[in-house]
């Protein structure tokens, strides 16, 4: 499992990575491919991660949970974004801007990691190894984008790829050791990501997308994005 975790994150973000590379000069499709993937990461989230969280402990505990995870993701945005504002060199800008987003994302893959080390059922594990790999596509395409930039090898890809996916085994790996017998800790663990989730889509991939595009297309691939992974959940 803590393998399967790990190349899920792995091949989303170099998939990233890839589209960045290869879109790096034509920022609509970039938009397009973010707006898209936040629609799957988005439907993902509404119809099967949290009604499942709902389903293991309650209303309550799941939307305390993820509040706690909103509230951790905007500390540590807040955080990172001081840190860079701080710096003044023009020349490596685009380099510590990647280095920022890359210990930004390693550090929230950790809870989804051990999300997918309790032992869960498996339909669990299965949405949120999905989750996981739709949403490390934008990741990559926003991780790289700075990298690219700042004149990165294609080659570096393959190893900046693998450093953001170890947090994910690691997780697996501590996940292994709690169990699905505590229910409250599964409970919060995957309203907490859904917290973290919540807001990367929506501050990383969502807000910066609407300011480059249009609103209406945005809004219009979000949409296709849900209704095309309902559609998916449906027929499995």
């Amino acid at each position: 499992m803590w393998l399967l975790g790990l190349l899920s994150n792995y091949l989303g973000i170099f998939i990233g990575g890839t589209v960045a590379w290869i879109f790096k000069g034509l920022q609509s499709k970039i938009n397009t491919i973010y707006a898209l993937c936040a629609g799957l990461i988005l439907g993902l989230i509404c119809m099967e991660i949290f009604p499942e969280a709902v389903k293991l402990g309650g209303w309550l505990v799941s939307i305390i949970w993820v509040i706690v995870g909103m509230l951790s993701f905007g500390l540590l945005h807040q955080t990172f974004n001081y840190q860079h504002s701080i710096n003044t060199s023009n020349t490596k800008m685009y380099l510590q801007t990647g280095l920022v987003l890359l210990f930004s994302i390693s550090l929230h893959n950790f809870p989804m990691g051990i999300l997918i080390g309790t032992s869960l059922d498996g339909d669990i594990k299965n949405s949120v190894i999905q989750t996981l790999l739709f949403h490390s596509i934008p990741e990559g395409i926003i991780l790289f984008t700075p990298f690219i930039l700042s004149g990165i090898k294609y080659i570096v890809m393959l190893v900046v790829s693998l450093l953001v996916s170890l947090p994910v085994a690691l997780g697996v790996y501590v996940g292994s050791f709690i169990g699905s017998d505590y229910w409250i800790i599964s409970t919060s663990l995957i309203s907490f990501t859904v917290g973290i989730i919540l807001m990367v889509t929506i501050t990383e991939i969502l807000l910066p997308t609407l300011k480059k595009s249009s609103v209406l297309s945005i809004t219009l691939f979000t949409i296709l994005g849900i209704l095309l992974i309902g559609l998916y959940l449906r027929i499995i």
